[in-house]
């Protein structure tokens, strides 16, 4: 079960930084425009 959790934090970490960073990026690009 470790490894399967292990597993799923080495998959969905980068996937959800990933999401975060693009929500940031496309947020900052937004209050630029303003």
């Amino acid at each position: 079960m470790l490894f399967v959790y292990e597993f799923l934090s080495l998959v969905i970490a980068p996937l959800f930084v990933g999401l975060v960073l693009e929500l940031v990026s496309h947020w900052l690009e937004e209050k630029d425009d303003n």
